[in-house]
């Protein structure tokens, strides 16, 4: 089984190559012969139904999403030569922005995710592989946002609270009214800001994962991990 079909059977793919530098080698203590990074993610909704099937979804404990992608980024590390390296686990803390805009090119939205050209603000990162075969290339030159032709920019003006304005994120805003006003659409699908970007639409979360993905950052302020990681 190739790497890329053993990710397939989880929704998950190669997302991009970025070659490990020398600086990061010192300071992550990366042998010699791992020369390259692989970023490993989902584009759209991609891994939610094996997601949800897996029993971390179901069994009540903390986490269930990174606890999935640690066991599955572990059992694929036991069957192909890489080593897998996560945004959640550390420290070390590693640089997964950095290591996306390398590889892929992509940059910053005015909501503060990382934008792709193709998949709009519908994709994220779950792990990395650090190894031998991967062919990194050039380091990837920054390709123009999306959200630079944008002229109307409608994520701005979508949330309830305002919370979003092009320079930062009024979080505690968010969070208090999230928990507040639970009859709110946010409640139904996720970020109403996230959801009005115009790009890559079709590939939007299913309702499910988006309210997922809400009541884990709910569940994140209640109970604040270490440090924070930005990967949607």
């Amino acid at each position: 089984m190739t790497l890329e079909s053993d990710l397939a059977r989880h929704g998950l793919s190669l997302r991009g190559v970025a070659a490990v530098t020398a600086d990061e080698r010192k300071r992550y203590g990366f042998a010699a012969g791992e020369r390259a990074i692989a970023l490993v993610g989902n584009v759209g909704s991609s891994y939610w139904s094996a997601f949800t099937a897996a029993p971390e979804f179901t069994d009540g404990e903390p986490d269930p999403l990174d606890r999935w992608s640690e066991r599955v980024a572990r059992e694929i590390s036991d069957r192909h030569p890489v080593t897998p390296l996560f945004p959640f686990a550390g420290p070390p803390w590693y640089p997964f922005q950095q290591w996306a805009r390398r590889a892929e090119g992509i940059g910053t939205s005015p909501l503060g995710i990382l934008i792709h050209p193709r998949y709009g603000l519908w994709h994220s990162y779950r792990f990395a592989l650090l190894g031998a075969a991967f062919d990194a290339g050039s380091p990837g030159d920054a390709v123009a946002s999306p959200c630079v032709a944008c002229a109307g920019k409608p994520c701005l003006d979508a949330c309830p609270v305002d919370a979003f304005d092009g320079e930062g994120y009024a979080v505690d805003a968010c969070a208090e009214y999230l928990d507040n006003t639970w009859l709110a659409a946010c409640h139904d699908g996720g970020c109403l800001a996230r959801l009005a970007c115009p790009v890559a639409t079709e590939l939007r979360y299913l309702p499910a994962q988006g309210r997922f993905h809400l009541r884990a950052f709910l569940g994140a302020r209640a109970h604040p991990p270490a440090a924070q990681t930005n990967v949607p």
